[in-house]
C-alpha cells in the first residue's frame, strides 16, 4: 500500500479530525482528535488537540504523525513544525528527517527525553521549544552542530541533569542567544554559561534563564578558573529563586575571586555591567559568610537587597 493511499485511509477512518480547509492538504490526513493545518506552500505544518488531549494510544498517535511527516510533499518543503498539547511521549522519528526545519515547537506534550542523533541532523534549526513536557535530562551531544540555533526553550520540564559538555563547547552553538531552563529540577550548576556568553557581544547578548530550579550546589568539573585576562562575557545569567544559601558558595564553587576577578567577569563599561548576574532569592542565611561580597557591591551602581537582585 502506498503512503498516499494509507494516508487517505487514515483520513476516512478518523472523522473527528478537523482542519482548516484554506490551508490543509486533505491527502495528508490528521491524527485522531486533532486539528491540523498545512499551508499551501507546504512550508508550515501544525497539529494540536482539538478538544483537550486526543483519545488515542500514544504509539498509534506517533505512528500517524510519522506517516504524515514522512510524505515527500511535507518532508522536502517543511520549514516550521508545531506539535502541541498531544499525548506524545517521544519525538517522532520522522521529525529527525526534516532537514529544512528552521522552527520546531513541541510545547505541552508528554515527552520524557530528547533523542540522540536527531537534532544534530537539523542543522538549519533557528528556534526550538519543548516547554511543558516531562523531559528528565539533557545528555551530551544532543545539540552538536546546531550553529544556526538562536533560541532554545525547555522550561517547565523535569530536567535534573545537564551533560558536562552540552553547553561548554565554545566552538558549537555559536549563535545561541536565548536559553530558558527555568522551572526544572536542577540542583547543581557548572560554569558552562561562561562559554556561551563569550560568543556574544554588546549588541547581541546571551540570556540564560535558570530561575525556579533547586540549585544550591555550584560544581566545577570543567576546571573553570576565571582571570581578568580571559575573554569577557556579554549577557545575563539568571539563577534567581533557587536554593542558594550563601552567595560565596557560587564564587567559591566556580573558582571566581570576589574582587578584581568578579569585576572583570561583569565586563564593566564605565559604571554599567555588560554581564549581568541575577541572584534574587529567599533562602539566604543571615550570617557573615557573604560579608566580603556585600562589602564589594556597595561600590556598584545598582543593587536591591529586598527584591529582585542583580549585580
Amino acid at each position: 500500500m502506498t503512503e498516499k493511499l494509507l494516508a487517505l485511509c487514515l483520513l476516512m477512518l478518523l472523522p473527528r479530525c478537523t482542519a482548516n480547509a484554506a490551508n490543509i492538504d486533505y491527502e495528508n490526513g490528521c491524527p485522531t482528535g486533532c486539528h491540523c493545518e498545512l499551508t499551501h506552500s507546504g512550508s508550515r505544518f501544525s497539529v494540536t488537540s482539538s478538544n483537550g488531549r486526543p483519545p488515542v494510544d500514544t504509539e498509534q498517535f506517533a505512528h500517524q504523525l510519522d506517516t504524515i511527516l514522512s510524505s515527500d510533499q511535507i518532508a522536502e518543503r517543511l520549514t516550521s513544525l508545531s506539535i502541541t498539547n498531544t499525548p506524545l511521549t517521544r519525538v517522532p522519528a520522522s521529525v529527525c528527517q526534516l532537514l529544512n526545519l528552521t522552527s520546531l515547537n513541541l510545547h505541552k506534550n508528554n515527552i520524557t527525553e530528547l533523542p540522540d542523533n536527531c537534532f544534530t541532523k537539523l542543522t538549519k534549526l533557528v528556534s526550538c521549544s519543548a516547554d511543558e513536557n516531562s523531559i528528565v535530562g539533557l545528555q551530551d551531544g544532543l545539540f552538536d552542530g546546531l550553529q544556526s540555533l538562536v533560541s532554545l526553550s525547555l522550561s517547565r520540564n523535569k530536567i535534573a541533569f545537564i551533560g558536562l559538555r552540552l553547553f561548554s563547547n565554545s566552538s558549537d552553538l555559536i549563535n545561541l542567544r536565548w536559553l530558558d531552563l527555568s522551572y526544572n529540577r536542577l540542583t547543581s550548576l557548572e560554569p558552562w554559561w561562561y562559554y556561551r556568553c563569550i560568543l556574544s557581544n554588546q549588541s547581541s547578548p546571551v540570556n540564560i534563564v535558570l530561575r525556579f530550579n533547586m540549585i544550591s550546589n555550584f560544581t566545577n568539573n570543567l576546571n573553570f578558573q576565571f582571570r581578568c585576562g580571559m575573554k569577557r562575557p556579554f549577557g545575563k545569567l539568571d539563577i534567581g529563586e533557587n536554593r542558594i544559601v550563601h552567595l560565596m558558595d557560587v564564587f567559591s564553587g566556580w573558582n571566581i575571586r570576589v574582587g578584581d576577578s568578579l569585576i572583570c567577569l561583569r565586563n564593566m563599561h564605565g559604571p554599567h555591567p555588560r554581564m549581568h548576574l541575577d541572584f534574587s532569592g529567599k533562602y539566604y542565611a543571615c550570617d557573615c559568610v557573604d560579608f566580603w561580597f556585600y562589602k564589594l557591591i556597595k561600590s556598584f551602581v545598582r543593587g536591591d537587597f529586598f527584591g529582585r537582585y542583580t549585580v
